[in-house]
């Protein structure tokens, strides 16, 4: 998780473990250190990223250019993380399983424990906690008629 960024789902960007789209098996896509040079500030989101699959070898970049507005973005549409897929690239994330029939998905396993720490807790807070993950959690995984499914599936998650 990036320190200082707050509780929400770009914390976790660093690391996102996506399915290898020559051989299936996990790959990941991280930001390589220092990727803009040390006199660029780093924008969160809008930073170099590599795919790589430790498996078949597999390694791709995409790289942010500068807009007109003297901005750094991608110059391909990000995806929608809502479908399970990561946002730079569009692969499929590895950590994802059907769950009260919807489809349950984590980044890395740091994002899995903090939505499991999350729905073990019997007394969740409440208040000014709209900016983070757990705010932003489907309702039907928060229910406590759905706990017990919701942790199984991830327990089956951190067994892959």
């Amino acid at each position: 998780m990036i320190e200082g960024v707050g509780g929400g789902l770009i914390a976790y960007s660093d690391l996102i473990l996506v399915q290898c789209p020559e051989c299936r098996s996990c790959a990941r896509i991280t930001t390589p250190n220092n990727a803009k040079g040390l006199i660029n500030p780093r924008y969160m989101g809008h930073e170099s990223k590599r795919l790589q699959c430790i498996k078949c070898g597999l390694t791709k970049e995409v790289h942010p250019k500068r807009r007109w507005d003297n901005l750094w973005a991608y110059t391909h549409e990000l995806f929608d993380e809502k479908q399970g897929l990561d946002w730079y690239f569009g692969l499929p994330l590895y950590l994802q399983i059907q769950c009260c029939g919807h489809k349950m998905w984590f980044f890395n396993f740091d994002h899995l424990s903090l939505v499991e720490k999350y729905i073990k807790k019997n007394i969740r807070p409440s208040g000014l906690y709209y900016l983070s993950i757990e705010s932003r959690l489907p309702k039907w995984m928060k229910l406590s008629k759905n706990r017990e499914e919701v942790l199984k599936a991830i327990t089956k998650l951190k067994q892959q």
